[in-house]
């Protein structure tokens, strides 16, 4: 089952407006913390949105770098959660820009979730990003159905507004039978620069069952979880392209992902990548590397604000 998360973009109800962000590193956390009924899985076509009460306000025509956990527990049933930032021009319903995560929450365990990314104001007008979920029954279970938010639960401005940033969503769900390269990313570091960071995150979603969706078809599909790996990789170029330097988060990491969680965020940084005078430019490549094992079941990386690769000087 895909996460509602994927389908309902366009279906969002308005929130107020909080005061703007006035300081750098400014961490809002949720005013409303507490149990939330989690929907039967019949009604994951009309999802209802959570506001979790923490706002930032990003000034326009300026990049900031928002991240988020999610923080969860007590869930009575296996719980599809999706994590969501969704930023707005005031007096607008409209999605201008959103950051997303969607992973299933086990019974009796505490998950955190880190959605993060940059969010850049049009000209026009401030964009207020709003902390919201949603919580869908994943088993078709009957009774009670209930998920807590723990009060750790937060929006945070990471840096205030960026000197400079390039993002990319991952534009298309892929599925992955051995390795692929996500949301690939040019950026070119300012003049005086001596070092960028570097984020990349991918959601995955595992390919099982005797009914797959369509996408998985022609994927192996048996095992009873996948196995992902990981890595970061930035290249900085000389000016005919060629790679001068490759900086790494470090080697291929792998996490196993059951059929049971079947959707999970994978966060990489990188936070001092070096811009070095020997290259003969100031140019960056960077993706997000990412393996399906094949002793284990093929993978999908998913599109629709889930997974992207950010490039930038804070």
């Amino acid at each position: 089952m895909r996460l509602a998360l994927v389908t309902v973009l366009a279906a969002v109800a308005a929130l107020g407006q909080a005061s703007p962000a006035t300081a750098s590193d400014l961490r809002v956390y949720t005013s409303v913390p507490g149990v939330y009924q989690v929907q039967a899985t019949s009604t994951n076509g009309t999802p209802v949105f959570h506001d979790l009460g923490a706002r930032i306000t990003v000034p326009a025509g300026t990049t900031k770098y928002l991240s988020s956990k999610l923080i969860v527990s007590q869930a009575t049933v296996v719980t599809e959660t999706s994590h969501l930032v969704y930023c707005r021009q005031a007096g607008s319903t409209t999605l201008v820009d959103r950051l997303v995560s969607g992973q299933n929450v086990l019974t009796g365990t505490t998950t955190t979730i880190l959605t993060r990314g940059m969010i850049t104001a049009p000209a026009s007008g401030n964009l207020t990003c709003s902390l919201e979920a949603i919580f869908i029954d994943h088993s078709a279970s009957t009774g009670t159905r209930t998920i807590r938010v723990e009060a750790s639960t937060y929006l945070e401005d990471v840096f205030g507004v960026l000197a400079a940033s390039a993002q990319t969503y991952q534009p298309s769900r892929v599925r992955v039978d051995s390795g692929y390269y996500a949301a690939p990313v040019t950026f070119t570091a300012p003049a005086g620069v001596t070092s960028i960071q570097a984020i990349g995150d991918v959601n995955v979603t595992t390919c099982y069952g005797t009914r797959p969706e369509t996408l998985c078809v022609g994927g192996r599909l048996t095992g009873g979880y996948a196995y992902v790996g990981t890595q970061l990789v930035v290249h900085q170029l000389n000016q005919d392209g060629s790679v001068c330097n490759t900086t790494t988060n470090g080697a291929l990491a792998g996490v196993t992902v059951s059929n049971t969680v079947h959707h999970f965020k994978i966060n990489t940084w990188h936070t001092a990548v070096p811009v070095l005078a020997g290259c003969t430019s100031r140019t960056f490549s960077a993706s997000t590397r990412v393996t399906a094992n094949a002793g284990a079941e093929s993978i999908i990386v998913e599109a629709n604000h889930q997974s992207l690769t950010a490039l930038f000087v804070p």
